[in-house]
């Protein structure tokens, strides 16, 4: 198929899907994951799939006599328009080693809790006194799910904030996959594998420019990190969050949101639903209490009404999210809004 050989990282920087399980198609990898797109000459990611970020590539070289390839992680790759040939001869006495992995770290289960109404789950890991690692980033977990067609492997955002040191804390949907069921049984004291910190969904070092959080369901998890790193830093940030979700009873870490609002006079929520309540289900009121936050989807008429004219020219955004709100909100933002491509990032949450 290919007359050169090629080298790239194997984890997909958008959510650490495995590259290696993913379809080629002339010279586009597809992550099996969440169909992000990559050159596999180059590492650039394709146009079409903003959600993920270009990955690194590597000079391969072949020895002609002994079949032997090597990669070079010092060199850089392909050009960026994927023309140069990235495969050289190797120099019988030049030997280069392989890339050096990712240290692979053991945390233990401390405890977990189902979210009522819901199928979320919380855990909280321990945390070790010299793990790091930034507001919004995320962990790749292995739990060894030899029977799960996807692998061993999953990628979450770390919900806890770098502030709190006594635990690191993930939520998710549980799904009825073979990992997302080992995950649900596993008992307080088990060992898990991960690896990371990764990701660059993070918050600004520039503070001086607001930022505005689009959430949705499970995509909030991020915005837990950020916003509870920001309150506990009492950052010089001005951030708006936006928090969609079916019901009240989905609508995730409200009581400690809520709570950072009153401590933190550069934080505001906006949370609105998208469906009908469900008699007896909700977790932050009864069923019978009244709503009065805002209902619907998130689109422009409920930003323009909570964001002065100036934070949407000058504000960044970030989106977190299923697939199909990701692509709205960006096309809204882009082509309705005007604002710079430069200024949105986005996280797709599509849960497994």
């Amino acid at each position: 198929m290919f007359d050169k050989v090629y080298a790239m990282d194997a984890v997909c920087p958008h959510e650490g899907g495995p590259l290696e399980q993913g379809s080629i198609e002339e010279y586009r990898l597809t992550c099996p994951w969440h169909q992000a797109v990559f050159d596999i000459r180059t590492g650039k990611v394709s146009a079409d799939t903003t959600w993920a970020t270009d990955i690194a590539s590597y000079k391969v070289f072949l020895d002609d006599k002994s079949g032997q390839i090597s990669i070079d992680i010092d060199s850089p790759g392909a050009s960026p328009d994927g023309n140069d040939n990235n495969t050289q001869q190797l120099p019988r006495e030049q030997t280069k080693s392989s890339p050096s992995k990712t240290p692979i770290i053991q945390l233990t289960l401390l405890d977990k809790m189902s979210h009522k109404g819901t199928d979320i789950m919380s855990f909280k890991f321990s945390r070790k006194d010299d793990q790091n690692y930034k507001a919004g980033q995320y962990y790749v977990v292995n739990l060894g799910t030899t029977e799960d067609p996807k692998g061993p492997t999953r990628a979450f955002t770390i919900a806890s904030s770098p502030t709190e040191k006594d635990a690191i804390l993930i939520s998710t949907r549980i799904r009825d996959t073979p990992f997302k069921q080992k995950l649900s049984t596993l008992e307080k004291g088990t060992g898990i594998k991960i690896t990371g910190p990764a990701g660059d969904f993070t918050l600004p070092d520039d503070h001086s420019r607001s930022v505005v959080f689009l959430s949705g369901g499970i995509g909030v998890t991020p915005f837990r990190s950020m916003a509870k790193y920001a309150t506990d830093k009492q950052l010089p940030l001005k951030i708006t969050m936006f928090d969609s979700n079916r019901n009240q009873a989905n609508i995730l870490y409200k009581d400690e949101f809520d709570s950072w609002t009153r401590l933190n006079k550069n934080l505001k929520i906006i949370y609105t639903i998208t469906g009908e309540e469900q008699e007896g289900i909700s977790s932050v009121a009864s069923a019978a209490q009244e709503w009065n936050g805002e209902r619907g989807l998130i689109d422009q008429a409920m930003l323009s009404k909570h964001l002065a004219k100036d934070a949407l020219d000058k504000a960044s955004f970030y989106i977190c999210g299923p697939p199909a709100m990701l692509k709205a909100l960006s096309d809204l933002l882009e082509n309705d809004l005007k604002v710079s491509k430069n200024n949105i990032k986005i996280e797709e949450f599509t849960g497994y």
